[in-house]
């Protein structure tokens, strides 16, 4: 190993200049072919906040039961903290592949063909493309779950095919949640600005249903059971009301005490009926007011724009990151050269 003379590094690079001229033109060249081979992408993004309503006034003992268990902000299971994992999941992603979209051409779709049949991929990929068929035409891969040519597909049963397509568009769509302020900022990335636009519309749309599906639950299954009590509370108050009536006009003049008593009778059951349906009619009521006061408002912050630029490849950091491993691996291969293999010059 030599001693590193400064001398001889500078004369060696002055020497070897033409090699390094001709090192980043050769990385420059193979930059703008990276560059230009990777398609473009262009991001959509849009933000959201979702506001969570007080407690109606009026619900009496319910409103204040409720007030005491929320003592604590924040008790949902499903926080924002967890938004991006729901986004993530297979069954929220597999619902975003059955919208229809429009490219910039005016082609109209669902997002499933325009990921199967508008995207590229750069020609490198070819040969791992071509790889894979050969291996499973010769190979056939062993699925256990499949999916017929007209049948949609199953989240929990996603065959080789539709994990491949859920993979890939787990990765275009983001959602980050600012944890200071709740603002929600989703964003969709794809080689169509207005495909982008769409669909970062369509992942906003979703996730508020989601919410206020998550939100309203245990309240909408309070009033379906409440209705389908009123339902059967009225048709008892319409057979008691029936009865009565019937009775009444079937017994009219009669004075003996045996029917006095029993037409009261029929009428206290249907005063009886009548009471429990209204209270059940108030139960309804109040149920409604609580689906409502758990549905939460959104306020849309930034609405999907279609992007003019690309968000990829940027082509100008692709280019400087070439040369300047061109330039410097250069340098680096002169200076090991001349520390390791060159003899040192004799006095």
């Amino acid at each position: 190993m030599n001693e590193f003379d400064f001398g001889a590094f500078w004369n060696s690079l002055k020497s070897a200049r033409k090699r390094i001229l001709l090192n980043c033109c050769i990385a420059a060249v193979v930059a703008l072919v990276i560059g230009f081979s990777i398609p473009k992408l262009y991001m959509a993004e849009a933000s959201l906040a979702s506001e969570q309503s007080e407690e109606m006034p009026g619900l009496g003992g319910l409103s204040s039961l409720s007030s005491f268990l929320d003592i604590k902000k924040g008790t949902d299971a499903i926080g924002p903290d967890l938004y991006p994992d729901v986004i993530s999941t297979n069954d929220f992603l597999v619902d975003l592949l059955y919208v229809r979209v429009r490219t910039i051409d005016g082609n109209e779709l669902t997002f499933q063909d325009y990921l199967k049949k508008h995207t590229r991929v750069p020609w490198w990929s070819y040969a791992g493309i071509g790889f894979r068929k050969l291996k499973n035409k010769l190979v056939p891969p062993k699925s256990v779950n499949k999916r017929g040519k007209n049948e949609k597909i199953n989240p929990t049963h996603l065959s080789l095919e539709d994990e491949a397509l859920v993979g890939g568009l787990r990765g275009m769509v983001t959602c980050n949640v600012n944890e200071e302020t709740g603002v929600i900022n989703l964003s969709v990335q794809a080689q169509d600005p207005v495909v982008a636009a769409t669909m970062v519309d369509s992942v906003m749309a979703h996730l508020q249903d989601f919410i206020t599906s998550y939100r309203t639950n245990k309240a909408r299954v309070d009033l379906d059971y409440y209705q389908n009590l009123e339902v059967s509370t009225r048709s008892d108050y319409e057979q008691a009301k029936h009865a009565y009536a019937n009775y009444c006009d079937t017994h009219q003049g009669l004075a003996l005490q045996s029917y006095i008593s029993e037409q009261e009778s029929l009428e206290n059951e249907m005063q009886i009926t009548f009471n429990v349906y209204s209270q059940v009619r108030q139960q309804v009521q109040a149920a409604q007011a609580k689906v409502q006061e758990k549905t939460p408002a959104f306020t849309v912050l930034e609405r999907a724009n279609i992007p003019n630029l690309p968000f990829t490849p940027k082509k100008s950091l692709i280019l400087f990151s070439c040369l300047f491993l061109a330039f410097f691996g250069t340098l680096g291969l002169i200076y090991i050269r001349l520390l390791f293999f060159d003899k040192p010059a004799k006095d």
